[in-house]
Protein backbone atom coordinates (compact mmCIF):
# COMPACT_ATOMS: atom_id res chain seq x y z
CA UNK A 1 0.00 0.00 0.00
CA UNK A 2 1.61 3.16 -1.33
CA UNK A 3 -0.28 6.08 0.52
CA UNK A 4 1.32 8.24 -1.87
CA UNK A 5 0.07 6.88 -4.85
CA UNK A 6 -3.58 5.49 -3.01
CA UNK A 7 -5.51 8.66 -3.02
CA UNK A 8 -5.94 12.77 -3.81
CA UNK A 9 -6.14 14.00 -0.43
CA UNK A 10 -9.76 16.33 -0.19
CA UNK A 11 -10.83 19.65 1.67
CA UNK A 12 -9.33 19.72 5.81
CA UNK A 13 -11.97 18.75 8.00
CA UNK A 14 -9.74 19.31 11.46
CA UNK A 15 -7.10 19.41 13.28
CA UNK A 16 -6.07 17.46 16.98
CA UNK A 17 -2.98 15.95 18.39
CA UNK A 18 -1.55 12.64 16.84
CA UNK A 19 0.95 10.10 17.79
CA UNK A 20 2.70 9.35 14.46
CA UNK A 21 4.13 5.73 13.45
CA UNK A 22 5.50 3.49 10.89
CA UNK A 23 4.56 0.08 9.89
CA UNK A 24 6.09 -1.65 6.97
CA UNK A 25 7.52 1.94 5.57
CA UNK A 26 4.10 4.03 5.76
CA UNK A 27 3.09 6.21 7.79
CA UNK A 28 0.10 6.60 9.96
CA UNK A 29 -1.77 8.58 13.16
CA UNK A 30 -3.02 7.60 16.56
CA UNK A 31 -5.60 10.34 17.91
CA UNK A 32 -3.86 10.87 21.93
CA UNK A 33 -7.30 11.04 23.41
CA UNK A 34 -7.08 7.33 22.49
CA UNK A 35 -3.96 6.08 23.73
CA UNK A 36 -3.46 4.82 27.64
CA UNK A 37 0.04 4.06 27.25
CA UNK A 38 3.09 3.11 24.57
CA UNK A 39 4.63 -0.12 26.22
CA UNK A 40 8.21 -1.64 24.65
CA UNK A 41 6.90 -5.59 25.17
CA UNK A 42 9.65 -8.33 24.83
CA UNK A 43 8.41 -10.76 22.49
CA UNK A 44 9.02 -13.47 25.12
CA UNK A 45 6.43 -11.94 27.27
CA UNK A 46 3.54 -12.31 24.50
CA UNK A 47 0.31 -14.81 25.40
CA UNK A 48 -2.41 -16.45 23.39
CA UNK A 49 -6.01 -16.66 23.93
CA UNK A 50 -7.97 -18.01 21.61
CA UNK A 51 -5.20 -18.32 19.51
CA UNK A 52 -4.39 -14.23 19.25
CA UNK A 53 -1.33 -12.74 21.31
CA UNK A 54 -2.24 -10.70 24.02
CA UNK A 55 -0.13 -8.82 26.62
CA UNK A 56 -1.22 -8.55 30.54
CA UNK A 57 -0.65 -4.93 31.21
CA UNK A 58 -2.25 -3.62 34.73
CA UNK A 59 -4.70 -6.76 35.22
CA UNK A 60 -6.03 -6.19 31.75
CA UNK A 61 -5.53 -8.38 29.01
CA UNK A 62 -4.69 -6.51 25.68
CA UNK A 63 -5.23 -7.99 22.65
CA UNK A 64 -2.53 -6.98 19.84
CA UNK A 65 -3.49 -5.65 16.42
CA UNK A 66 -0.81 -6.48 14.02
CA UNK A 67 -1.79 -3.63 11.04
CA UNK A 68 0.75 -5.17 8.77
CA UNK A 69 -1.82 -7.89 8.84
CA UNK A 70 -4.83 -6.22 8.59
CA UNK A 71 -3.65 -4.12 5.23
CA UNK A 72 -2.02 -6.63 3.70
CA UNK A 73 1.53 -5.17 3.70
CA UNK A 74 4.89 -6.40 4.08
CA UNK A 75 5.39 -8.34 7.01
CA UNK A 76 7.20 -6.72 9.61
CA UNK A 77 10.99 -7.58 10.33
CA UNK A 78 10.73 -10.09 13.33
CA UNK A 79 12.12 -8.21 16.32
CA UNK A 80 12.95 -9.43 20.01
CA UNK A 81 11.18 -6.28 21.47
CA UNK A 82 7.59 -4.99 19.64
CA UNK A 83 6.36 -1.12 20.51
CA UNK A 84 2.96 -1.52 21.23
CA UNK A 85 0.88 1.40 21.54
CA UNK A 86 -2.26 0.72 23.70
CA UNK A 87 -5.80 2.31 22.92
CA UNK A 88 -8.99 2.05 24.65
CA UNK A 89 -12.38 2.52 22.79
CA UNK A 90 -15.63 1.77 24.70
CA UNK A 91 -14.44 0.47 27.44
CA UNK A 92 -12.45 -2.04 25.17
CA UNK A 93 -8.80 -2.44 25.41
CA UNK A 94 -6.45 -3.41 22.28
CA UNK A 95 -2.72 -2.43 21.15
CA UNK A 96 -1.16 -1.81 17.90
CA UNK A 97 2.20 -3.38 17.51
CA UNK A 98 3.95 -0.79 15.39
CA UNK A 99 7.57 -1.01 13.81
CA UNK A 100 8.76 2.70 15.05
CA UNK A 101 7.60 5.83 17.21
CA UNK A 102 7.73 9.22 14.79
CA UNK A 103 6.51 11.42 17.63
CA UNK A 104 3.44 13.46 18.84
CA UNK A 105 2.06 16.48 16.32
CA UNK A 106 -0.96 18.39 15.54
CA UNK A 107 -1.88 17.05 12.65
CA UNK A 108 -4.89 18.79 10.01
CA UNK A 109 -7.27 16.19 8.97
CA UNK A 110 -7.64 16.33 5.21
CA UNK A 111 -10.89 13.93 3.77
CA UNK A 112 -10.14 10.68 1.65
CA UNK A 113 -12.29 11.92 -1.52
CA UNK A 114 -13.16 8.68 -3.04
CA UNK A 115 -11.81 6.87 -0.24
CA UNK A 116 -14.19 8.64 1.89
CA UNK A 117 -16.20 5.47 2.68
CA UNK A 118 -13.62 3.07 3.90
CA UNK A 119 -13.79 2.03 7.94
CA UNK A 120 -10.16 1.79 9.03
CA UNK A 121 -9.55 5.46 8.29
CA UNK A 122 -10.72 8.78 9.03
CA UNK A 123 -8.69 11.11 6.80
CA UNK A 124 -5.48 11.46 6.05
CA UNK A 125 -2.85 14.08 7.09
CA UNK A 126 0.22 15.56 4.70
CA UNK A 127 3.52 15.08 6.99
CA UNK A 128 6.61 17.17 5.11
CA UNK A 129 6.91 15.07 2.16
CA UNK A 130 4.69 11.85 3.49
CA UNK A 131 1.13 11.17 4.01
CA UNK A 132 -0.38 9.55 7.21
CA UNK A 133 -3.62 7.72 7.37
CA UNK A 134 -5.40 8.56 10.18
CA UNK A 135 -6.91 5.59 12.25
CA UNK A 136 -10.23 5.08 12.87
CA UNK A 137 -10.13 3.73 16.18
CA UNK A 138 -13.47 2.16 16.91
CA UNK A 139 -13.37 -0.31 13.55
CA UNK A 140 -10.55 -1.47 15.56
CA UNK A 141 -12.72 -2.91 18.52
CA UNK A 142 -14.27 -6.27 16.78
CA UNK A 143 -12.20 -9.41 16.90
CA UNK A 144 -13.03 -10.02 13.36
CA UNK A 145 -10.98 -6.74 12.17
CA UNK A 146 -8.29 -6.95 15.11
CA UNK A 147 -7.10 -10.59 13.67
CA UNK A 148 -6.77 -9.11 10.19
Amino acid sequence: MDTNQLMVLGEQTGTYQALIVSISNELFAIPLSTILSIENVAVSELSQVDNDDVIYLRGKVIPLVYLDRVFNMEPSPKKENISVVVCMYNHTYFGFVVDSLNGQKEIETKSLGVLDDNDFFTGASILDDDVALILNIPSFVTEEVRNG
